[in-house]
């Protein structure tokens, strides 16, 4: 296990290596650096990032080919450095469409790697059986590709739910009491999905009777977890016979291909691939960090990638990290020891990040609607652990609500990669000009 500066020494050396590249391989910050005045001696350590500026997801979004180092621009890369080996989508686009995120050989060998590590730390051993519940995605997406190169990297097998959204184009996911009995011919071991859906999924097995012998831990990411769906869950193992049921909480995004995770039951999510990732906690507004400990903007930097590179990377989200060893398992990372909170007019419903403007562009564009409101809530308001559920709000003429029932969900679902459920409203329940001036276009009735 590395001390504090030999760790130190190891990121500032790859920082600098990967500034270098940025300087004459990235389109975005060869540009960015120039005009700034620049050159590849002015960050040296991990303190002289506060130099650069932070840089926003619309950035990302706007051109994600312009975060991806182009190796004919450095020919010193080595084959596996340079050579393509996927890619990777995040949610939450400015366009509608799905952003890349790029990775080389050397980035999934490095991936890979990570993935061992996180989950050895977790608790995941040989002789373990993954069950793969996060639901089938329409593209590559990292939580789904993660189960996958955790089984490979550890030589465990996994059983793949393939939940989602049934296409009569494309049938091949399962509803769920499909998913149920496959997975529980498997006897899986370890659980891995988004809460919501795995506690729905455990709910119903439990209904039927399905028995999973070795059940003993659950992974969970996507969504905020509270203490009290950690315990309903460990519940669940216990009644599927676990003695010691564990429940691990990853705090993911898709620009650090796995998160922050758990060591134990209840430990703040730690960064176990400190020599790839760099995050900082900033004040938004200044770029300069917050004193440690503190809230501020949650800020990532990437050390040793080739493939899509970001620089002091804004995630979205407010916490307060600590740069320590774990007291439970005593590995260096920086620790989130402060609960996220999102940031900014991206929406996440069902561990998928939206853009409301999207929508409502999409439905003003529809002459047959006379007025629309978007709602994000849970499905029973009374539990704040149970899944989200998306629920359009539309005042239009009742000959037109049949052909709107029918096309809308598809529409909004093609749009923003989430369903919602379409509730017809009377005049006036939506807007009522003699009120207000303006219409509520959103509103958020979970509690954060």
């Amino acid at each position: 296990m590395p001390d504090e500066d030999a760790l130190r020494k190891l990121r500032e050396e790859r920082l600098r290596r990967t500034v270098d590249l940025c300087v004459t391989a990235h389109p975005f910050y060869r540009r960015r650096f120039r005009e700034l005045g620049i050159g590849t001696g002015d960050i040296r350590t991990l303190d002289d990032l506060q130099k650069l500026p932070l840089v926003d997801k619309s950035d990302y979004m706007a051109c994600p080919e312009d975060f991806r180092l182009r190796a004919a621009d450095a020919p010193g890369l080595s084959f596996e450095e340079s050579t393509l080996w996927n890619v990777a989508y995040t949610t939450g686009t400015t366009s509608g469409m799905p952003s890349p995120f790029f990775n080389t050989a050397h980035d999934q060998y490095h991936i890979m790697m990570q993935a061992l590590h996180c989950s050895e730390a977790e608790g995941v051993t040989r002789g373990d059986l993954i069950a793969n519940l996060i639901p089938l995605p329409p593209m590559p997406m990292g939580a789904f590709l993660c189960v996958g190169r955790t089984a490979e990297i550890m030589g465990l097998p996994v059983v793949n739910a393939l939940t989602g959204a049934k296409s009569k184009e494309y049938p091949v996911r399962r509803g769920m009491d499909d998913a149920i009995d496959c997975v529980a011919a498997a006897a899986p071991s370890v659980f891995w999905g988004v809460p919501s859906f795995v506690r729905s999924f455990f709910r119903r097995a439990r209904e039927r009777n399905t028995r999973f012998p070795r059940a003993r831990m659950v992974v969970l990411t996507g969504e905020p977890v509270s203490a009290a769906l950690q315990e309903e869950l460990a519940g669940h193992l216990r009644a599927f016979g676990s003695e010691d049921p564990q429940v691990r909480v990853r705090y993911s995004f898709t620009e650090m291909q796995g998160g922050l995770i758990q060591c134990c039951n209840g430990a703040a999510p730690q960064n176990l691939a400190p020599d790839l990732y760099y995050l900082e906690t900033v004040d938004p507004e200044t770029g300069i960090c917050v004193p440690e400990g503190e809230e501020g903007a949650l800020v990532l930097t990437h050390l040793h990638r080739r493939g899509t590179v970001c620089l002091r990377y804004l995630v979205g989200d407010l916490v307060g990290i600590r740069n320590e060893r774990c007291p439970h398992c005593g590995r260096l990372g920086e620790r989130i020891i402060q609960r996220p909170r999102r940031t900014g007019t991206l929406v996440k419903v069902k561990g998928m990040l939206i853009n409301p403007e999207l929508i409502f562009e999409a439905l003003s564009a529809n002459r047959a609607i006379s007025e629309f409101q978007l709602v994000v809530r849970k499905i029973d308001p009374a539990d704040p652990d149970s899944m989200d559920q998306l629920v359009l709000r539309i005042e239009a003429e009742m000959g037109a609500r049949a052909r709107l029932a029918e096309e809308i969900p598809g529409l909004i679902q093609k749009t923003v990669m989430v369903r919602p459920e379409v509730v017809f409203a009377g005049p006036g329940e939506i807007h009522d000009p003699m009120k207000s001036v303006k219409v509520k276009r959103l509103v958020d009735e979970r509690s954060h």
